[in-house]
Formats: C-alpha cells, structure tokens, sequence
C-alpha cells in the first residue's frame, strides 16, 4: 500500500505523516516497497543510511528495531529500542516491538507487560505495530500453555482486524476444535455490566472503558479500587478475575476467582469459579514424580537373555536402532515390566488377574567411557513395585543403583486415571471396554474419594465431604474430574459420586428457563433435549461440535437423528459420523457408522467417508474378513473419489499393513505382544506407554492392500 501524507505514522506518534514527518514521505513511500517486496536486509541498510539526515525519527526507529529483530540481530535491537524508549516513553510503537522481542527471547509473560503499556497509550488508532505484537504475543502464549489467555489476544485481535487477517481467527479455531484443549480454556468469559441500580455504575463504566481497547491491567486495576470504595460485588470480581486471566496475571486471578465465588452468586457460578481457579492455580495441582533410576549391570548377557525369558518383562514393540542418537547408542534392549505374568486367555478374565505395567527398563551395553547399565522408568507410586520386579528378574546378573533423578511430573489424578495394562491377545474388544468401565468406576467412586490432594489442604474428599467451608472446592474438584472424563466415556455418572459425598447433585437444565445460546460451556450437557426447539437444539449442537463438548455433543446429537423436522437443516449422516467418532464401544460406532451411510445414500451423497472409517475400526477390532471386504468396496467404487486414496493409504499406513513405499509389510508373528490399555479407553497407533504418555500396540491383519 503506498504511503501519502495522510498515511498515519509507522512510528506511531498518533499523527498524519503530513504533520509530523512531511519530508519523509518520498523514503517511507520507498521503505514500504522495499518490505513489501521482502527486502528486509536491503530496507535496514536503507534506512541506515537515513538516520544521519533524519536522526531520531520515530518512524525510522520503529521499522529499524523490527528489521533488527527479525533479521535475528538481537543485541542490536534492543540498543535501538532503548534509544527509542527514551526518546519517545510513551510511544505505543516502541512498547509493542519491546513486547514482541521480549516474548520471542523470553516467553509470553515477559512480553504481556510491555504489550499492556502500549494498548494503554493507544487511543483513536492501534497502529500496525501494536496490532502484530497482539498476534506474536497469542501465538507465545498457546507455546507456553496460557490458552485462556492466548485466546483472549485472538479475540482482541480479530476484533480490531476483522475478516481481512485470517491467521487469529484460524489460530482461535484450532484451539476450539482441539480435544485435547480443556473445555474450561476454551470458556469465553464476557465481561459483565454493572447492575442498574448500582450506585457506583458511572465509576465502574469509567473503569471498564481500557478494556474495550484491550488496555485489560489497567481495567482490573480501575475495579480494584472501586472495590476498594464500594465493597465486594460479583461482577466487579468477576470482571476482575477476567482481565487478570486475559493477561496471564495467574496467582492474582487465581485470588480473584475465588473472591467471586465467595459472593452471593448461584452455584453453579460459584463452582464454575472455582474450577477455573483450580486449573489456573499451579499450587492446587497434585503430582506425580516421574523417576530414572540406573543400575549397574554385572553381566549383560546374562541379564538380557533373563529380561527376554520373564513372563513379567514384556518386549516393547519398537525398533531399538531409532532410540539411539549421535552422542548415545541405542539400547540392546527394551521391556515393560509387568506386575504379574499374563493369563494364557483373556476371554473370561477378571479386572485383578489383569497384569498392570509398573515400569520400563531400557538396557545398555559397555560404551567407551561407560559401563553397562540398566535404565528403569516409572512413576513414584509404583517405583517400590518396579524395584521388586527388576530386582527379582535380574537376580545376581544385576548391580546397585548408581543414579535416581526426578525426570518429570504428570497430574496426580491423570496418573490415577491412567493404570495401564497388558491384556492378553485374545481379550475381546467387548470385554476390553467392560473392563475398562469397571475399573474407571472403581477409581472414580472409591479411590479418588480416599486420595489426599493439596486443594483440601492434605485431606480427602471425603474426609472434607461434612465441611460447609469445602463445599465449593470440592464441587469444582469434581466438576474438573468430570469435564475430563466426559471427553471419554458416559459410562459413569457423577452425581453417584456427589451424592456419596452428600454434596448437592446437578439436575437438568430447562431451557425455557434461561438464554441457552449464553449457558456456559460445562453446561450444555445437561440441557433438557426434550423441551428445545429444533432451531435451538441444532444451534446448541453446532456449539458444542465446534469446540468438541463430547458430552453434549453425545445428548444433542441423539436427539438431533430422532427428529425428521432436522433432515433439511442439519446433515444426519455427519451426525453419525460424529457419534461413531466419539463411542468407546467399537461395535457400537459400526453401527453408527452404518447409519451414516444410509443417511448419505438416501440424501445421494458418497458413502466414502464412512466406509473408510468403519475400514480403520474393523482393522483396530481384527476383523480381518469384514475389513478385507470394505478395502474392496473402497477400492471399488470409491477409490477415484478425491482424497479417498490418500485416506485409505493412511489408515492401512498408520495400522502397520502398509510400509511407506505403500508396499505390504511381514506378516505378524503368532508370538506378537499383546495390548497395553490405558485408563482412557482410548490411544494413538504407533506409540509406547511411558509414564505419562500411555499407549497400546496392536498386531497387523493379513489384509488386501494396493498392489494385490
């Protein structure tokens, strides 16, 4: 775009070119090109070579310290910034490249500071400048986990560029869709409006009026001495507590938060705060230590050929030569080792004769400057176990421990939540998930209820369960287990645990009753279907499919398929797609599966995508008939459809039927491990369990495949 005098100023001075740099036009007219066309390197020098004639402009400093820092001269940078800093204090320009080169040195948090500075000095105009250190700084903070925060730099961002930049609203839906992303992080918390009768409400419009130009520190500052004046009211709080999250100001948000939920507020407000602040708050959080422990190794061959004999030290399922690096060989051998030796059947077992992985051990050979050694994985709760294991299979092969270092820590309750398995081959996909339910109950009933967690100062959940004062802690401590476990299963009802615990159960929400367009994310599973309108049972149902509520998409999505008033305003078969997507009973997803195909036939459209997809189940459950047959089918008749080739190469890719030259693989061995189950029910292919990022492995099916 050219510049024109009454371009306003790179440099951010809050004037027209014409009133405050007029004999520049022509060289910015010429810097402009010159970026445009991406000569950076050529535009410093350019702009070098101004600042004798032109020293001390705004304009040219600005552009100079961004070309300085994209161009990865740091030092250099930071001295113009200083210059410009001390030249210019209040110039919003030189506070947002001050944001975006600490953020990229040092993270986001160190950038927030500096950003709030310039969004306060902004007034009529955000100058592109201040504009881009919004994005940098979102991006900054999705890297360091702050995604509350992340997205409320995307809001504030594509709020100020509307639809003309797509990369935060592209950004900000990939957050939304993500599973993986809490639904708590995802939550968008407007800012609430001072009650009418309020006394204080012009003071509190003043103080709020920063926020609307993303000046959010100084807004919550303006509340904190209102409520300093007036008292503590919910909203002032609650706005407080937001602008604090928005700004990654974590422990103050955290006080904030609970401030809130201390009010007269209904409860469902008042847990959801607590919540909130329970994820924020990193001092809440139980760990689990995750250790390495090395053992001296007095006989390697001895000890190797003792790990591969053991019925309690199952082989991983990898190839030992890609876990070596330039400085490490790779190890001779790797095993998990298991609590007990497997049944010969897993058709008619129970959940306590299933062995539990306690550990993982990687053995090393003699290096030049090393001797051979042992490496053992495993968490702190099963460390004593895994001890016993190795010791009593290694015998007088095996030396003493050398080392013991604390590698990591994963969530107390993700690790809980997280037992892992190993099922012999032959356990039926049906008695898997039979299991799986029996044991997540076990936990989430009896054994979560007993476990010790800092939230209650040490104690219980049921030892505080009689503790009016712990009232809302545990609510939201359970509200948190749930959000998560909903992402998984429906097997398990939640309010049984509440009411064990005596605590107020969640009933149903009756539409008719509030705006259900504005219900918070934790609720929109417990909306009454029955009672909704088509209209907004099918808005509700793209909320929830939009940032991936698999609880309620599971209600909503069940309603959505028994009503014909639906066919011409939501597609059915996606419906059941999704459905069969989100089910943890394979056999069941078939079925839905199967559903979308005849909605897809019916409405005249290709039946692909739910061929293929019913191709990757039927591989995961080793149905090796119905499997060859959908591999003929897709080949077929849906093969030169676009994409289907690719997606079939994938699945068949991804299941270890194919190589990547697209050629069949060996055949599985009679001998091939069994399965390693998660606690989740559910697992990428392709991947070992290690603590903390557990996974099975399955074995391949002599399948048709291209080429046959």
């Amino acid at each position: 775009m050219p510049i024109d005098p009454y371009t306003p100023c790179p440099g951010g001075t809050g004037k027209k070119i014409k009133f405050c740099c007029p004999d520049l036009v022509g060289e910015l007219d010429k810097v402009q090109r010159m970026l445009e066309g991406d000569q950076r390197a050529a535009c410093l020098d350019h702009i070098e070579s101004l600042e004798g004639k032109y020293p001390e402009r705004a304009c040219l400093m600005s552009i100079k310290a961004m070309l300085e820092a994209q161009l990865g001269q740091d030092a250099k940078a930071e001295a113009t910034l200083a210059a410009f800093g001390q030249k210019y204090p209040d110039n919003p320009v030189a506070l947002a490249e001050k944001a975006t080169l600490l953020a990229t040195k040092e993270g986001s948090l160190a950038g927030i500071g500096p950003l709030q500075d310039a969004l306060e000095r902004c007034n009529e105009q955000i100058p592109p400048a201040v504009y881009d250190a919004i994005g940098l700084i979102a991006q900054t903070l999705v890297a360091d986990n702050q995604l509350i925060a992340a997205r409320a730099h995307l809001v504030l961002q594509i709020g100020m560029g509307g639809t003309k930049d797509q990369r935060p609203l592209q950004l900000l839906m990939r957050i939304n869709n993500s599973p993986s992303v809490p639904l708590l992080a995802k939550q968008d918390m407007p800012l609430l409006p001072a009650p009418d009768d309020a006394l204080w409400r012009a003071t509190f419009n003043a103080a709020m009026e920063p926020a609307l130009r993303g000046a959010w520190r100084l807004a919550a500052d303006k509340l904190s001495e209102l409520a300093f004046k007036v008292g503590d009211w919910p909203t002032i709080w609650h706005n407080i507590a937001t602008l604090r999250t928005w700004t990654a100001d974590t422990q103050r948000a955290v006080d904030a938060w609970r401030k809130y939920a201390a009010q007269r507020i209904p409860l469902d407000d008042a847990v959801e705060a607590e919540a909130l602040a329970q994820s924020l708050d990193p001092d809440a959080l139980d760990q689990v230590d995750v250790l390495s422990l090395t053992y001296e190794v007095k006989d390697i061959e001895a000890l190797q050929a003792r790990l591969t004999a053991n019925p309690r030290a199952l082989q991983m399922p990898v190839d030992l030569a890609r876990m070596g690096s330039a400085d490490e060989p790779p190890p001779k051998g790797a095993y998990w080792l298991l609590d007990r030796a497997s049944p010969a059947s897993g058709k008619d077992i129970t959940r306590d004769q299933i062995p539990r992985v306690v550990g993982q051990v990687f053995l090393f050979g003699k290096q030049t400057d090393r001797a051979a050694r042992l490496e053992m994985i495993a968490y702190r709760t099963t460390l004593d176990k895994a001890k016993t294991v190795v010791g009593e299979i290694g015998g007088d092969a095996l030396g003493a421990i050398s080392g013991e270092e604390v590698t990591s820590q994963v969530p107390a309750a993700q690790q809980v939540l997280s037992w892992n398995w190993r099922l012999p081959d032959d356990t039926p996909p049906d008695k898997r998930l039979e299991l799986i339910n029996e044991e997540r109950r076990e936990i989430l009933l009896n054994e979560w209820p007993k476990m010790p967690q800092k939230i209650f100062g040490g104690k219980s959940a049921t030892a505080v369960a009689g503790d009016e004062s712990q009232r809302i802690k545990l609510l939201a401590a359970i509200l948190l287990l749930q959000l998560a476990t909903d992402q998984v299963t429906s097997d398990f009802d939640f309010n049984e645990l509440r009411a064990k615990l005596g605590l107020p159960v969640q009933e149903p929400i009756d539409p008719a009753q509030v705006a259900v367009a504005e219900l918070p994310l934790p609720r929109l599973a417990r909306v009454d279907v029955k009672k909704l309108s088509d209209e907004d049972l099918a808005d509700l149902y793209r909320r929830a499919d939009h940032y991936r509520h698999v609880a309620a998409i599971r209600t909503l999505a069940h309603e959505i398929v028994e009503r014909p008033g639906l066919d011409k305003l939501i597609e059915k078969a996606e419906v059941y797609g999704i459905l069969a997507q989100i089910e943890p009973d394979t056999q069941r997803a078939i079925t839905y599966l199967d559903q979308a195909r005849k909605a897809a036939e019916s409405s005249k459209a290709s039946t692909a995508p739910w061929d293929l997809a019913e191709l990757a189940l039927r591989i995961a459950r080793g149905d090796v008939a119905e499997a060859d047959r959908l591999l003929h089918h897709i080949r077929d008749e849906h093969i030169r459809e676009p994409g289907v080739a690719q997606a079939m190469f994938q699945i068949l890719s991804e299941a270890g039927i194919i190589g990547p030259d697209g050629r069949p693989t060996a055949a599985p061995s009679s001998e091939a491990p069994g399965i390693v189950v998660p606690g989740a029910g559910g697992a990428e292919p392709g991947k070992i369990w290690t603590p903390g990022s557990d996974q099975p492995s399955g074995k391949k099916s002599a399948l048709w495949t291209p080429g046959d």
